[in-house]
């Protein structure tokens, strides 16, 4: 896999406005990286402005679309793309912003576009239904400040790189699981042969759980050679694992005659290394019951563990670029009316200290006073409106800790989101974590559906890896946001449902998630949860959101993943976690049944604000 360079600092300015370039080279071009941090720092924290010089983007400048087309494309073909481009809304007499961000999106569909616009030529929802919803586009206002313009191309130019990275990783994964899946197919030996050769541990015991089979990978695996264990029972082959888990798993598929898998079983080889197997413990088929009884079938997963965790990872690099720009948006928001407040407070403390120093005047006075005096130091006051300011001053310091608390808000749900939490469950607050979650993927959801929360306040906390449960419902939400999405466009005026629910249910807690979207085509359900398989349109999709999220559910917490769906009118996915003492042991029984699934009535609960 080729992986691309750790950055990629190319630029397209397109506009027709000579001096806009200047503009841009000035702000972008050499030293331009630390001088713009460094003007940061003294806005933010009163440090000092240091000059340096290095630097930081290669700059190529377009003065109409077509010309800007052309650039990308020769770009292409000498394979040094670029990474972003800041493409003026208004350049007459050729194409205007739009039209050129269309244009070059149809050669290359990852560049990162900024929109720079001093005018309402488009609104945000007119331009969404000419150029779709898209990650890569953010509008920037002029005129524009320096640092917020140099923080946009280290952000969009870094997502850039990201994106690339996520996916070469996923071209990667497809190659080597097709790769394998190949050598799968074309091997083929007698069964012997083919016991000999396998890569999983295969153990044979009989009824009194002695060891009557032990394969090569068994040795490999374990460090323990057949004439060692042939013959012996299994808990003296001196297998360093959880035995108190594997007795009672042996015990149970022998008294229920019914398969038991363990799954992510850490164990320690004879090179005191440890690692993972998923163990599956069935009864045998055999007709002479007597020799061979109980089958385990041991496979190694360490490398896979590691491979998945490398999916994860490429799969929440990607969401997280689609997010970066609206959290943005989100942030600026609140920033924008406390800052403003704040410039209000500023000027009324200047009224309040002339007020006060008229009547500290008067005061000083007062052995002396005049008709004049009295009528110059009210004219002051009335000058300075105390009244007025008295009735504002306190709405202002409300709409102040108001954005303050928004922001804290959402830096908190962040922050929650993106924990690493530990490799192990550990009992979670699942419904703080669908809220966090709901908070981080707003920019997602909110302008195609409302968002409403029916959490059972009574839930427990849930043994579960936080994180990665934390991942599934984001990518849920996201699937709902599409699929309303694809329904608004056809109606443009209104707004889509998006319902989560959690509740009790036996031994289970049950997570919902509902969408008034378009429903799933019938030809698609069953293969719904493999990997690289999505209804998506090209671009748009990678076809790995729900298979990471069935491994999660199902492999990782023993639960179960599913969905109700009716064309036109939507889709449930329903999510059950089990609460039993076997869930908790890591223990899968399965040929368990599924357990029975319901809607839940989302005409009530708790409207997340807009």
């Amino acid at each position: 896999m080729k992986t691309p360079k750790n950055s990629n600092g190319r630029l397209l300015i397109i506009d027709d406005n000579q001096a806009i370039h200047g503009d841009f080279a000035k702000i972008l071009g050499s030293g331009s990286s630390e001088n713009g941090m460094a003007e940061f720092e003294a806005a933010a924290f009163g440090a000092p402005t240091v000059s340096t010089s290095r630097n930081s983007f290669d700059l190529s400048s377009a003065f109409q679309g077509q010309e800007g087309l052309q650039m990308v494309q020769r770009a292409l073909d000498e394979n040094r793309p670029y990474a972003m481009a800041f493409v003026d809304i208004q350049m007459p007499p050729g194409w205007d912003g739009v039209e050129t961000a269309m244009k070059i999106w149809e050669v290359q569909p990852d560049l990162q576009i900024i929109i720079c616009t001093a005018y309402s030529d488009y609104s945000w929802d007119e331009m969404i239904a000419k150029v779709g919803r898209s990650d890569q586009l953010v509008i920037l206002k002029k005129p524009f400040d320096n640092v917020e313009v140099f923080q946009l191309a280290n952000a969009m130019t870094k997502k850039w790189l990201l994106s690339k990275q996520a996916q070469l990783k996923l071209e990667d994964m497809e190659r080597t699981i097709r790769s394998r899946t190949a050598e799968l197919h074309s091997s083929h030996s007698e069964m012997e042969t083919l016991l000999a050769s396998v890569s999983a541990a295969i153990i044979g015991l009989d009824r009194d759980k002695r060891v009557v089979r032990w394969n090569n990978a068994s040795t490999n695996i374990f460090g323990i050679s057949q004439d060692q264990i042939l013959g012996q029972p299994l808990f003296k082959a001196g297998i360093q694992w959880n035995w108190e888990l594997v007795q009672r798993s042996i015990d149970d598929c022998q008294k229920n005659r019914m398969a038991v898998e363990l799954d992510c079983v850490e164990y320690r080889n004879a090179g005191e290394q440890n690692g993972f197997i998923n163990l599956v413990i069935s009864p045998s088929q055999s007709s002479d019951s007597k020799s061979l009884d109980i089958i385990l079938l041991a496979t190694e997963i360490t490398q896979r563990r590691s491979v998945e965790a490398q999916l994860r990872q490429a799969q929440k690099l990607k969401v997280i670029g689609q997010l970066a720009a609206g959290i943005a948006h989100e942030l600026n928001t609140p920033a924008q009316y406390v800052g403003d407040n704040t410039s209000f407070l500023k000027d009324a403390f200047h009224n309040f200290t002339g007020a006060i120093q008229a009547c500290q005047d008067l005061l000083a006075k007062r052995s002396e006073l005049t008709p004049e005096l009295l009528d110059q130091t009210a004219a002051l006051l009335k000058v300075s409106d105390l009244d007025y300011l008295s009735e504002q001053i306190p709405a202002a310091l409300d709409e102040t800790l108001e954005g303050i608390k928004r922001i804290s808000e959402i830096v908190k749900a962040m922050k929650d989101f993106s924990h690493p939490g530990s490799q192990g469950k550990t009992p979670s607050d699942l419904n703080k974590a669908i809220k966090s979650t709901v908070t981080v993927s707003r920019s997602e959801w909110k302008y195609v559906a409302d968002l409403t929360l029916k959490l059972e306040d009574t839930l427990p906390l849930i043994p579960c890896l936080v994180g990665e449960f934390n991942q599934v419902i984001l990518n849920l939400i996201v699937n709902a946001a599409h699929a309303i999405g694809d329904v608004a466009k056809e109606t443009p005026s209104s707004k889509g449902v998006i319902t989560i629910s959690t509740s009790l249910s036996g031994n289970f807690v049950e997570v919902q998630v509902a969408d008034t979207g378009t429903g799933i085509p019938e030809s698609a359900r069953e293969k719904l949860f493999e990997p690289f398989f999505t209804t998506k349109e090209v671009g748009k999709g990678t076809g790995q959101g729900l298979f990471i999220a069935r491994n999660v559910i199902v492999e990782k917490h023993g639960g179960t993943i599913d969905f109700e769906t009716k064309m036109g009118a939507g889709t449930t996915f329903i999510i059950r976690l089990p609460l039993s003492n076997l869930e908790k042991q890591g223990v899968t029984p399965i040929d368990s049944p599924a357990p029975e699934t319901s809607l839940v009535n989302a005409s009530h609960g708790e409207r997340v604000l807009v």
